[in-house]
């Protein structure tokens, strides 16, 4: 008979976590659940830590199994004992909403959080996450409607449900007094490059240079932009700071920043898609869009459109690394990412650091995307934080 004594290898895991070592975490709970296979819990507990070592695809599977395994417990049970594992099972699909997010799937996620609600009606956890989900949809309507029926169900602590209060007022008023979205992209714009101007003039003293591309020398013996092994041949680089005596690199900011609006702070707590009308196709812009990455999405009525853009995306990138949008000795792009196919392949994310360079570098793309649309005709166009439909 095995020694093991999984109730201490799960006390073990919970201290590694709370510790900031999944991994550690991981293998304890492996040991674990192979001591214990019918436990649920321990089965849902190990999804969640693959959650949170950024593998979503099997915390799905994991807790996909232990909701399976709790919905035969619910049915084999005395009804006294139901609600004891129906709300078993409402945490574990929260986990796998959690899941279904981070996979980029909202409808999966919206799925959870509605059988949640379904089977405990007002479920205050599920209620809330929804309406955050549809707002990072843009679906504005949908998500004041669950952020108020959340407030009006009270089933929460106060310091949340105040919290989405003024969330729900903020968003409330900001579609009612008819503020433009682009707002967003402004002010991020000018706290990044406020701070970008503060320590590129503290390192230029010391002879640091700002925007250096990186270069190379080409078969030729020209002096070209360098293009990091894999990536598009547009995707020149440059460095947000460089001592030229030692080619040591400085980044400005390890984090995105994140900024809130003059008298609507809530609004930076979570991704809030607001529309742009008067275009040919559906455009949101978020509450959160870091300048230095930002993530442009388009979702296509076709899966054609999402080859064809990647050399308007190019041509773009190209303007803006060589100031078309700024100067040619500033205010210039510095990155863009490989694309990133979504939504079965009829949608494309780009992260785009844009350095310096002016919002007008935005309404240029949008531009050329207006045109774009003719040839192949664009669902919807989402700039920041938040999610494509589907």
């Amino acid at each position: 008979m095995s020694d093991v004594n999984p109730e201490a290898l799960a006390e073990e895991a919970l201290k590694q976590l709370h510790e900031g070592d999944p991994r550690a975490a991981r293998e304890k709970l492996l040991r674990a659940v192979e001591a214990a296979p019918e436990r649920v819990d321990l089965l849902n507990a190990l999804g969640v830590v693959h959650l949170q070592l950024g593998e979503p695809e099997l915390a799905v599977r994991l807790i996909e199994e232990a909701v399976s395994r709790v919905d035969a417990l619910i049915l084999s049970r005395p009804a006294a004992e139901r609600d004891h594992f129906t709300a078993m099972r409402d945490g574990f699909r929260l986990g796998l909403a959690a899941a279904h997010e981070d996979l980029d799937d909202p409808s999966g996620a919206t799925e959870q959080y509605r059988r949640i609600l379904a089977d405990s009606p007002g479920q205050p956890r599920a209620r809330q996450a929804l309406a955050h989900l549809y707002l990072a949809q843009g679906r504005i309507q949908e998500g004041l409607a669950e952020l108020s029926a959340y407030i009006a169900d009270d089933l929460d602590e106060n310091d949340f449900l105040e919290g989405a209060r003024a969330y729900h007022d903020d968003v409330d008023r900001f579609v009612r007094e008819n503020i433009q979205p682009r707002e967003f992209l402004v002010g991020h714009r000018e706290s990044y490059v406020e701070m970008f101007d503060h320590y590129a003039e503290e390192q230029e003293k010391l002879g640091w240079i700002a925007e250096a591309a990186k270069m190379m020398r080409a078969p030729d013996g020209r002096i070209v932009p360098s293009i990091p092994e894999g990536a598009r041949p547009y995707a020149a680089v440059r460095v947000d700071l460089v001592d030229p005596a030692t080619a040591q690199v400085g980044q400005v900011g390890d984090q995105p920043l994140v900024v809130a609006l003059a008298e609507y702070q809530p609004l930076s707590q979570a991704p809030t898609c607001f529309p742009v009308k008067g275009l040919p196709f559906a455009l949101s812009i978020s509450s959160q869009c870091p300048w230095d990455q930002l993530p442009i999405s388009i979702l296509f009525e076709s899966a054609a459109g999402v080859e064809a853009v990647d050399g308007l995306i190019g041509d773009w990138y190209h303007a803006g690394f060589e100031g078309a949008f700024g100067t040619k000795d500033a205010q210039r792009f510095h990155y863009v990412s490989d694309p990133e196919i979504k939504r079965g392949g009829r949608g494309v994310t780009y992260t785009v650091d844009l350095g310096r360079a002016r919002v007008e570098a935005l309404d240029d793309l949008l531009r050329r995307l207006v045109g774009f649309h003719s040839a192949h005709p664009i669902h919807t166009l989402l700039v920041g934080r938040g999610y494509l439909p589907g």
